[in-house]
């Protein structure tokens, strides 16, 4: 639903002005219908008015969230009625861009003198710290005290090359609803048991250092959880959780069965970093405990994982709401790999969106030339649901080409295939000797339009 904003143009320059700076930040969520209108004349002439004067104080808050810090406060500064208007606004951005252009000097003291101004509740904080020298951490924990005693309830820290910050213990006590940190020192006091209002939690590069007691942390109310690089996760009690992203250096500092309870979880994102071979996983009990997922993104790892136990052990049908699936560095010449992709297919018959990210492969390399996708085993299995299909890093071996067959002929309602191919290994003269084979691929899907282009540069081909 879109906001709309009657904004009176008269002679006023502060309305002028605010009408110039509200059309140049506006969102695409915000539209703005200009009209024209006289001033009003009040008693003798004393005080003319504008109607963005007469606004609500909370429409005036959105107004002024949609610009940056310094245009806000330029509108305060030329407009009086507006100045308390910007001294109260419940969402604070110091976003990266502000902190930089700002000598590392001066910049603690421009954010000390807007906090020692500001009147009322802050309910949204975001800060960049990567500017802020680790001396003056002192004075971002006097910040955090200041928004905990100001009901925040969302706070968003950014440090992406600097020091680690420690979060305070006090911001432990405050009912957040947001948290998402980067390069940060997590140490809760003994006495921490979760955060019990949380609804998303995001973590980068944080160091998660708890007490030998703390053994699961309860948040009834999460729905969203990001881990990135981070270890020492505890378990979490989180039974309304929707939405996990996990991407991991080790999968040994990672215990996914710990949300084997979180039976409603609709899309689950896994990746490893590290080439390390760690010991493999059962990711296929934790899908038979999850079936509400309808967006799985799995890398080479944690799909390989699916390929592991006894031939009985099969992925359960109730897959049947997964919509979309993503494989990254997937390989076609793993065995594993290939075995798990077989398994996916046959367990999800609603399958509308697939995403295949190859992975990069250095020029003069192997190629293992078999021929899985012929065997009759992939004869048996039907795409009927799929509607869009996206290879990235293509390169047109025989065995990339026999799986683009099957899909083009196991897929009655394909819409489009997109093939984004490897520029550096495939030449202008293989792209048509690609392109003519593709062509003369059978097509379950009379409506089917194929896009083959280099996945950095270079024109769409459509046939």
């Amino acid at each position: 639903m879109y906001e709309f904003i009657y904004v009176c143009l008269c002679k006023s320059p502060s309305a002028v002005l605010f009408t110039l700076q509200l059309l140049k930040h506006s969102s695409n969520r915000l539209r703005i219908t200009m009209i024209r209108c006289k001033r009003v004349k009040v008693e003798g002439d004393k005080l003319k008015l504008d109607r963005l004067t007469d606004l609500p104080i909370n429409v005036k808050h959105q107004i002024q969230e949609h610009l940056s810090i310094e245009d806000a406060a330029k509108m305060s500064v030329l407009s009086r009625p507006w100045r308390h208007v910007w001294a109260s606004i419940p969402k604070l951005v110091f976003s990266a861009q502000f902190c930089r252009s700002k000598p590392p000097d001066t910049l603690v003291d421009v954010i000390n003198t807007i906090l020692s101004q500001h009147v009322g509740a802050i309910k949204t904080f975001l800060l960049n710290i990567s500017s802020i020298p680790s001396s003056q951490h002192p004075v971002i924990d006097q910040w955090m005290l200041l928004l905990s005693r100001n009901g925040v309830v969302d706070l968003t820290l950014q440090n992406l090359y600097n020091a680690p910050y420690k979060l305070p213990s006090y911001m432990y006590s405050v009912a957040l609803e947001s948290l998402k940190l980067s390069n940060c020192i997590f140490r809760p006091p003994c006495s921490f048991r979760g955060f019990c209002k949380l609804k998303k939690l995001s973590l980068l590069e944080v160091a998660l250092e708890f007490d030998v007691s703390t053994s699961c942390l309860w948040m009834p109310n999460l729905f969203s959880l990001k881990v990135r690089v981070c270890g020492g996760l505890p378990k979490i009690y989180a039974p309304e959780l929707l939405h996990i992203f996990f991407f991991t250096r080790s999968t040994k500092t990672l215990m996914l069965d710990h949300f084997m309870d979180c039976r409603k979880l609709k899309t689950v994102i896994l990746a490893k970093s590290e080439k390390n071979q760690d010991k493999p996983m059962n990711l296929t009990y934790l899908l038979n405990c999850w079936p509400m997922i309808k967006r799985l993104s799995l890398d080479g790892y944690y799909l390989k994982s699916l390929a592991y136990g006894i031939e009985e052990e099969r992925l359960p049908t109730c897959l049947n709401r997964l919509k979309a699936l993503s494989l990254f560095n997937f390989n076609f010449n793993d065995e594993d790999q290939l075995f798990s992709l077989l398994r996916l297919f046959g367990s999800s018959p609603n399958l509308e969106d697939l995403l295949i990210l190859l992975t990069w492969k250095k020029k003069g390399g192997m190629e293992v030339e078999v021929n899985h996708f012929e065997r009759p085993a992939y004869r048996t299995l039907g795409l009927n649901k799929l509607q869009k299909f996206k290879i990235e890093n293509f390169h047109g071996s025989r065995t990339k080409m026999l799986f683009v067959r099957f899909i083009l002929a196991s897929a009655p309602l394909l819409q489009e295939a997109i093939l984004l191919e490897d520029a550096e290994r495939v030449h202008e003269s293989q792209c048509l000797e690609i392109l003519k084979e593709l062509v003369g691929f059978p097509r379950a899907s009379p409506k089917l339009g194929i896009i083959c282009k280099p996945s950095k540069i270079g024109k769409e081909v459509l046939y």
